[in-house]
């Protein structure tokens, strides 16, 4: 009967580093046990763990463009906040390095997913309720589908949700939001950031205004190729003007 106990401290140190990853004391323990015991597979359990993830992933598909920025955000929460100390004698394998970041990505999309609509609402509420902000809203409807912006000029900040919009192939074509600003001496609308919306139709999304807004007249949604573009030829799907009252 074996009761060394080395090989299971092993097993789950292997399996802590597959997973998680390894505190200094824990990555000195475990280089001690792989020397202890040459024989040892180092790389089994993050092998595992990578066939895990590619079976249960399926084909990847695109991430929805709203998304991307809370996406960033979250993934990197699960980056340690210093690297582990090098470890020559095993170097990971470049499957496992991406595995690693396969799993943070999955990880942070379910975050995402939950916490986003939630965490949006919350401040457009915010910003509808903000004395010094003066948001304005904003409406249009036009074959069913709705849409309101909430926008303060003051605070460079606004909040689009649409209602009945149909979802799009995501690889293939997105919707892109427009400001119409008569501050400005060109004419053409300003990019207010691509969208997709949820198989109900409906989305809440901030405003991406890549330059200030002087004076908001409008806005307006398009439907464009994927990324969106910088003119737009395609027609005016909803255009929201200013609400009164």
């Amino acid at each position: 009967m074996n009761t060394d106990p080395r090989p299971d401290r092993l097993d789950e140190l292997l399996a802590l580093e597959a997973t998680q990853g390894l505190n200094p004391g824990e990555v000195t323990e475990l280089d001690a046990l792989l020397a202890a015991l040459p024989n040892e597979d180092p790389d089994s359990l993050e092998r595992a763990a990578a066939a895990i993830h590619l079976a249960l992933s399926g084909p990847p598909e695109p991430l929805p463009a709203h998304l991307a920025e809370r996406l960033e955000l979250a993934a990197a929460a699960f980056i340690p906040a210093a690297p582990a100390p090098a470890r020559p004698s095993r170097s990971r394998p470049a499957w496992a390095i991406w595995a690693g970041w396969a799993v943070a990505a999955c990880l942070a999309g379910v975050l995402v997913y939950t916490q986003w609509p939630e965490d949006l609402a919350g401040k457009r509420d915010r910003l509808v309720k903000d004395a010094v902000a003066k948001a304005e809203k904003f409406a249009g409807e036009k074959a069913g589908a709705t849409g309101e912006v909430v926008w303060s000029a003051a605070k460079q900040e606004g909040y689009l949700e649409v209602r009945g919009l149909p979802p799009l192939d995501p690889t293939r074509e997105q919707y892109q939001l427009w400001i119409v600003d008569g501050g400005r001496a060109k004419k053409e609308p300003v990019d207010g950031g691509v969208f997709d919306v949820q198989p109900d139709g409906t989305i809440l999304v901030r405003v991406r205004n890549p330059i200030p807004v002087k004076d908001a007249k409008a806005f307006a949604v398009t439907k464009e190729t994927v990324g969106g573009v910088v003119v737009s030829d395609g027609p005016m799907l909803l255009v929201l003007t200013p609400k009164q009252g």
